[in-house]
């Protein structure tokens, strides 16, 4: 597993850029970190479009992703109903 920890205030920032993350997803990248997991997922940093990675087509107001199986399908987050799933 090669992930690296995000500091509180790098956390803290990331909670104040984006409303709505899940506290749990935020706890993850203090506790563990983001990166490549040892059950071969990757954790993003902090959350992207999922048009920036799978272009404009598949960009949805609220939604962002939060990771990736490193086999074309993303793990996301939709910040105005709290409903974790997937975008592939």
């Amino acid at each position: 597993m090669r992930t690296t920890t995000l500091t509180p205030t790098q956390v803290q920032a990331l909670r104040a850029a984006h409303p709505g993350l899940p506290e749990e997803y935020l706890a993850y990248l203090g506790d563990v970190g983001f990166g490549e997991t040892a059950s071969g997922c990757m954790i993003y940093s902090g959350p992207v479009s999922p048009g920036e990675i799978h272009g404009p087509a598949f960009d949805r107001v609220g939604i962002v992703l939060l990771g990736d199986d490193l086999a074309g399908y993303g793990f996301g987050y939709d910040v105005t109903s709290s409903c974790y799933g997937e975008v592939g």
